[in-house]
């Protein structure tokens, strides 16, 4: 009985998020930046959690959670194979950006850029 509570509630809170994506792969880009380059890299437990309908985003990082509230969201216009999210937090504004098969994802903050190769969402923006 515990077993099938405790399944229930992993899977609820799954499906509570519009979309998780699974880290493969983070790649740091600390100023002064350049282009292609890893100043950190690794391959540890992260994860991405994408909520359009709540406008919120929470990216776990190794040991950090990060949460932002999405600002506004809208197709890239020099390269329309990326959608760009305006992100918030209590301490700083970024852009977060998603390519279409949803494999890239990059946050660009104002004194790094992280760069995610991300697996198969575990669920899908239906």
């Amino acid at each position: 009985m515990k077993k099938t509570i405790l399944m229930l509630l992993i899977t609820g809170g799954m499906y509570a998020q519009e979309q998780v994506f699974n880290v493969q792969r983070y790649c740091i880009d600390e100023q002064p930046f350049k282009k292609g380059s890893c100043d950190i890299t690794g391959n540890e437990y992260s994860f991405v959690f994408l909520d359009t309908k709540k406008n919120n985003v929470v990216f776990f990082l190794t040991e950090m959670k990060l949460k932002y509230k999405i600002i506004k969201s809208a197709v890239f216009s020099s390269d329309p194979n990326y959608t760009v999210y305006t992100l918030e937090s209590e301490k700083e504004q970024l852009e977060m950006r998603i390519n279409k098969q949803s494999t890239k994802i990059e946050f660009l903050y104002p004194n790094n850029h992280i760069y995610l190769t991300v697996g198969k969402s575990t669920k899908e923006v239906n």
